[in-house]
């Protein structure tokens, strides 16, 4: 198609395996998080937020540097409930 955006577009699945019978997903423009208890859905839905947001910021990425947000992300949030 003539004059289309061609770029690749970034989208993040958030898979929470736990659950307690009720079915959620939360979805922005670029992520979307289904399942998970009331709790664990939140903060699944804010880690994948906060990942997005820092792809985002660094611009285009590689694999290995979008591990090594991922794991900022996931070490910062568990020092601040710990």
């Amino acid at each position: 198609m003539k004059g289309a955006d061609r770029r690749p577009r970034r989208f993040v699945l958030g898979k929470d395996l736990r659950s307690d019978g009720h079915v959620r997903i939360t979805k922005a423009e670029d992520w979307l998080v289904e399942g998970g208890t009331k709790e664990s859905h939140e903060d699944s839905a804010d880690i994948v937020n906060e990942f997005t947001t820092r792809l985002r910021k660094e611009g285009r990425v590689d694999a290995k540097t979008a591990g090594e947000i991922l794991r900022d992300v996931l070490n910062r949030r568990q020092k601040t409930t710990t």
